[in-house]
């Protein structure tokens, strides 16, 4: 578990980068900081008070981060439209659905959908700039923005809160085995990104066989 002092200088810091990154398209463990952070500061603080001013600080931090990394597709989609939207969804893994299912759930829900989009893997990333090429109102996107990230970076915080002696726990058993704990993790991550590479593979040759006729059904 990274010390206290180490979160108390750095913790938002890390965070505000990678809320920024992801919001921006790029693959950065969010969750897994967000997570992290909120561990560490439970397992510094003496009680709820004192934990709060570096629960704020952080949640500043996210939200900051991801309006920022969000405005820069709000104002692509709102510029270039459908053109956006189609960038976006190269970086999707679903990209043949990912344009038709947003539209759906913005039909439904309005600007309201940002309120629970980043909790859906994928969502964010194409809804903030549907909502640039819907013409909503800057003021009304921030606000709804800036209340979903709340919510999700709140809920990642809480979550690292809750477990914190075990997440402690887990920390320590991979600093007593060392490398081979490190050996681990990067093959799982490896394996990961070759799983998440076939199967686009998989899919990008369905769509060449299909011959652009039909949609495949929308997946994670």
């Amino acid at each position: 578990m990274p010390s206290h002092e180490l979160i108390a200088q750095y913790g938002a810091l890390a965070v505000f980068l990678n809320v920024l990154g992801a919001s921006l398209g790029l693959p950065l463990p969010v969750m897994p900081t967000l997570v992290a952070v909120g561990a560490g500061s439970a397992v510094a603080a003496h009680d709820l008070l004192s934990v709060l001013p570096q629960f704020a600080l952080t949640l500043g931090a996210a939200v900051g981060g991801g309006l920022l990394g969000d405005l820069v597709w709000f104002q692509g989609g709102r510029r270039y439209g459908g053109r956006t939207l189609h960038a976006v969804c190269t970086l999707t893994p679903s990209r043949d659905s990912c344009i038709s299912r947003t539209e759906g759930f913005f039909e439904r829900w309005g600007v309201r959908l940002l309120f629970v989009a980043r909790f859906v893997p994928g969502l964010a990333l194409v809804a903030v700039p549907l909502c640039g090429a819907m013409a909503v109102r800057l003021r009304t996107f921030v606000w709804h923005d800036c209340a979903g990230v709340a919510l999700w970076a709140s809920a990642g915080l809480a979550l690292g809160a809750a477990f914190a002696p075990q997440i402690k726990a887990m920390f320590l058993l991979a600093s007593r085995l060392g490398w081979p704990a490190l050996g681990i993790g990067c093959t799982a991550l490896a394996a990961y990104a070759l799983y998440r590479y076939c199967r686009r593979a998989v899919l990008a040759k369905a769509r060449e066989q299909a011959g652009g006729e039909g949609r495949l059904p929308f997946s994670g």
